[in-house]
Parts: C-alpha cells; sequence; structure tokens
C-alpha cells in the first residue's frame, strides 16, 4: 500500500514538473567553429501561463556528441528567469554534430525528452576530421521566413564596411514575452538544425526525486565513516570556499548521512566540507557529492553532418575570419560585458579591524606577526599546542567563548597550520572581536586571514578534510558592439572580421511592442542574416530572419 502511495504521489509530482516548468534554449547559430564563442539565452517559464517560472534558479547546460558524451557541461543562474552567456566551443573536439540540451534540476524527475534542446554543427579545421561529408545534392537554402508578422522597420538590404544598421522590431501581432535577436554571416545558419533529434530510448525514472532549486544550486551528498562504513548521522557539516569573498553554511545530516547546502557561486572555485565539531578524531569520513547533471542520456540519433561544395567555401572563409579576429582580439575594443548577481562582501560583512600586513616592517614568522600587529588577539599554548584568544575592545581578559579561525574563507581548526605560513604570502587579517551569530549559529569571534592569491599561500592543508574544485555559474554575458562613430576607430587599421555582428535578448512587456537594435558592420563583406527567436504562448520558439549584403 505505502509503495502505491508512493508511486501515486510521484506520478502527481512528475504531472506537475510538466506543467509548471519547461526552459527554452536559443542560440545564436547553428554552425560553429572550433575555439568560438558559442552565445545562448535560456529562460525558465510557466509552461501554462508562458510566465517566468518562480521554481528554479538555475539551469544546467550540456553539449553532447553523437556517443551520448559530454564535452561541455555548465550551470547559469537566472536574473528573472533569463540567463544570457557565452560558452567556449572547444577546438579540441571533432567536426560534427552534437546536441545542446538545458534543463532545471526540477525538470529531471521527468523524462529528459522535456529538456530544451537543439542539434549544433562544429567545424574544426583544428581536429583530425576537419571537414565534413559534402552532399552529393547541393543543399537548398531556405529563404527569409517572413511569414511571421514581424517587422525590421529600418533595415536595408546593402551595407557598407563599418557602418551602422540601425532597425526596429515591431511585433504589435505577436504574443512573444521574450525574444532574442542574432545577426551572423549566413553561412553560419543552417534553419533545418533546429529540429530534434530523432529519441530512440527516453526513460522516465521514479527512483530518486530531485528538489527544486528555488535560491540557488543544492550540493548534495552522504558522508560515512571509514571505519565502519556506515553513514555519519547527526553530524553537522560546514561548506565553503576558498577565495577572497567568503561563505559559510551549515547542515545536519538526517539517518542516511545525507547533507545539503545551497549556494551561489560564480566562476571556478575549491570547495571545502566539513565537520562543524572541533574534535578532529572525528575527521576519519568519505564524502560522495550527488552527481549535478542528467543522467539521462537518451541514446538518441544525431543526424550526420552534411554541407554542400558552396557551402564548405563559404564556411573556411569564416574559420579565417575566427583566426584573424582572434589575433587581433586583445587590441580590439571590449566586445563582451560580464556581470554576475554574487555578493561581493564576506559573509561577515564588513569587519570591525582589518590590519594590512605590508604596512608594517617585514616579520618572520605568522607567530610574531599576530603577537606584535594584531590588535585583540592573543595566542596560547597549551600542550604543546596554539590556540587563539580574542579579546573584547574594553576587556583586559577574553570572555568565555570559542574563536573560529578562518584561511583565504576556510575554517582551520589547527592554529599551527596557519602559523607555518610564511608572512610573505599574507595579504590581511581581519578581526571581528565580539561573538558572530549566523543563522542558528553562533561562531564566537573571528579571526580571518587572506592570502595574497586567495589560494591558502603555502599552508599545509589537512588532507582528511574534503575539498574539492567547484564549477559555479557562468557569468551573465551582454554583446557589446563596436562603435564607429568614434572617427579614431572607424579608420583604424585593426581588422575587424566578426562572425557574429550582434547578439541580444529582450522582454517584450518593457519594450511596448516595440525594440530598436544597433550595431556596426565589420570588415568582411558577405551575406548576413538577421534572425529574431520568440517564444510563442505555447512555450514554444517561433523564428524569423532575413538577410542583408555587406559590400
Amino acid at each position: 500500500m505505502k509503495k502505491l502511495l508512493a508511486l501515486f504521489t510521484c506520478f502527481l509530482l512528475i504531472s506537475s514538473i510538466r506543467g509548471q516548468e519547461t526552459v527554452v534554449l536559443t542560440t545564436d547559430r547553428d554552425i560553429y567553429i572550433g575555439g568560438e564563442s558559442m552565445w545562448l539565452k535560456i529562460t525558465n517559464i510557466t509552461t501554462s501561463t508562458n510566465q517566468i517560472s518562480p521554481v528554479s534558479k538555475l539551469a544546467y547546460i550540456e553539449l553532447l556528441n553523437r556517443n551520448n558524451e559530454p564535452v561541455i557541461q555548465e550551470k547559469v543562474y537566472f536574473n528573472n528567469g533569463v540567463a544570457s552567456t557565452q560558452i567556449l566551443i572547444p577546438d579540441t573536439i571533432s567536426t560534427d554534430n552534437y546536441m545542446l540540451r538545458a534543463y532545471t534540476q526540477w525538470m529531471t524527475n521527468a523524462s529528459a525528452h522535456n529538456y530544451a534542446q537543439d542539434i549544433i554543427s562544429v567545424i574544426n579545421p583544428f581536429a583530425g576530421n576537419s571537414l565534413p561529408n559534402i552532399a552529393e545534392k547541393k543543399v537548398v537554402k531556405q529563404s527569409d521566413n517572413e511569414s511571421l508578422k514581424l517587422d525590421l522597420k529600418g533595415l536595408q538590404s546593402a551595407y557598407e564596411k563599418r557602418q551602422r544598421v540601425t532597425m526596429a522590431l515591431c511585433f504589435e501581432d505577436l504574443n512573444w514575452n521574450h525574444y532574442s535577436v542574432s545577426v551572423v554571416k549566413s553561412c553560419l545558419y543552417k534553419p533545418e538544425n533546429n529540429n530534434d533529434a530523432n529519441i530512440v530510448n527516453s526513460k522516465l525514472s521514479l527512483e530518486h526525486t530531485k528538489m527544486p532549486e528555488h535560491k540557488g544550486e543544492l550540493i548534495t551528498g552522504t558522508i560515512t565513516s571509514f571505519d565502519s562504513g556506515e553513514p555519519v548521522v547527526d553530524e553537522k557539516m560546514m561548506i565553503s570556499f576558498v577565495g577572497p569573498n567568503p561563505i559559510i553554511d551549515f547542515s545536519l545530516t538526517d539517518s542516511l548521512g545525507q547533507f545539503a547546502f545551497e549556494v551561489n557561486r560564480f566562476g571556478q572555485q575549491e570547495m571545502v566540507i566539513q565537520p562543524y565539531s572541533t574534535d578532529t578524531t572525528k575527521l576519519n569520513y568519505k564524502i560522495n557529492l550527488e552527481e549535478k547533471y542528467s543522467s539521462d542520456l537518451r541514446h538518441s540519433e544525431i543526424p550526420d553532418l552534411l554541407l554542400d561544395s558552396l557551402s564548405v567555401k563559404e564556411i573556411n572563409r569564416a574559420i579565417i575570419n575566427m583566426q584573424i579576429n582572434t589575433i587581433y582580439s586583445s587590441h580590439l575594443p571590449e566586445s563582451v560585458k560580464a556581470d554576475s548577481i554574487e555578493n561581493i562582501e564576506s559573509f561577515y560583512g564588513i569587519p570591525e579591524n582589518q590590519i594590512v600586513i605590508d604596512k608594517y616592517i617585514e616579520l618572520a614568522t605568522m607567530e610574531e606577526v599576530i603577537r606584535e600587529i594584531v590588535p585583540f588577539v592573543s595566542l596560547r599554548k597549551t600542550k604543546g599546542e596554539y590556540s587563539v584568544k580574542v579579546y573584547e575592545e574594553k576587556s583586559l581578559y577574553p570572555r568565555d567563548g570559542k574563536v573560529m579561525t578562518f584561511v583565504d574563507g576556510v575554517p582551520i581548526n589547527d592554529v599551527d597550520r596557519i602559523l607555518n605560513i610564511s608572512p610573505e604570502y599574507m595579504e590581511k587579517i581581519e578581526v571581528i572581536n565580539l561573538n558572530y551569530y549566523y543563522k542558528d549559529e553562533n561562531l564566537g569571534r573571528l579571526v580571518m586571514f587572506y592570502t595574497w592569491n586567495g589560494d591558502m599561500g603555502n599552508m599545509d592543508f589537512d588532507k582528511r578534510i574534503f575539498r574539492q574544485v567547484h564549477q559555479g555559474y557562468l557569468l551573465n554575458h551582454t554583446f557589446i558592439s563596436p562603435d564607429y562613430s568614434n572617427e579614431e576607430l572607424l579608420h583604424s587599421r585593426l581588422a575587424d572580421y566578426r562572425n557574429v555582428l550582434f547578439f541580444g535578448s529582450f522582454e517584450k512587456n518593457k519594450n511596448e511592442g516595440q525594440e530598436s537594435i544597433e550595431f556596426y558592420t565589420g570588415d568582411d563583406a558577405g551575406e548576413y542574416v538577421v534572425v529574431v527567436t520568440g517564444i510563442n504562448e505555447m512555450g514554444k520558439k517561433e523564428v524569423m530572419t532575413k538577410s542583408f549584403v555587406v559590400e
């Protein structure tokens, strides 16, 4: 009876997932060159209303080869339900078609058939199989799609090099709340790629229900004892990250030794998970983290990559463009603006006391540094081991209570390890000399040691503590077009051979049915295509294209 009830509950849950949340994936084009960046937009919506979904705050992105092996795995954070970013295509992968897919953790409780997915092509001149298969018959080029009631006012049929392009998107008759605009070389846009791969074996798993990541990424796992192999129960665990803007969080293990932390981190950082207890005898444990990416790899058929000889000739020119732009990229104006929602402050805010080490005469050891220049902090030695005591401002003696010491944001209980750091690695020391309360924990007084490189310096790290590289969210990126209204830049001899002239994402609700787009052409003559992709009231993508020529 209980099993039937559990299955019925899972059925209701999965039914609600399908109705509650879906992601829509849009890329700047369909064909990429190895070493280029892919611009993409992911929108998280409630299917029934076509409004932003409140369920999940992040999505997972994967690029799978035809063997279902991931060659790219990334995470993005939704800012008001939308993430716009770019991903570097590795220059080590083979020329072929690939499956690009995106989903939330909440969506993984249902079939992978519900994930957002596109087929993209990669031409990699640096790989062994650098040339795609040539089609026996010429691939018929699809003409501009003008069936949708979207007007591109102001778009001309031809432009000169480095000329301003200004157009207005008018879509009063289209029920689009979210849309994106891309302007790329026409040879890199192949509309037939937008079809999903043929699903051969799509399964539905009810074995383990994953919770929605409503505020941030859920890092989950189990802790077991090395000695007995049994789960460590009712142990308060804490998580931290090596870096200049530390966080700390806690989780009490359940009857299965499971823990869960909710974090929001951008970029790559080292993650440290350890017991909150200062009793180092409890460090004889093993931590296993739960896999974040979907295990449903779908066994899908990815179509072969076929191009006609004319397309190959045009793509070879785009490859040259990519190489030229790579050479001159360091000298060109900034073309990307990166942003994140990450709080740059440490979890304890602004400290009462901060000591910058290089303002003082160089001292030989960290013990001398603490004793000589750090206020309200003293060292005590008992049975051959050092401990740190912190005084209140108007007291000659420390009150009873613990002190937490950190190195680059990581709690370090063994003070001797801190004292063994060479002072030359140390940038500053921050002290909070009153009890600090975080959530339901009294952390006591805090002494924070920061190294110049934010990598814990030359500290001898306790190898028994779990330490692993964590890949956080990609930064949100905004495309920036060169501004050739600047006369000096207009007449610059630096080459501008961009394959992508523009990429942007927009919301209709904020623009009253019209959006103005402005960008500049580059130095490469040829045909370009404006691709406008919107999300209709059914949560499906609709695409309109229109071409122009740079002479």
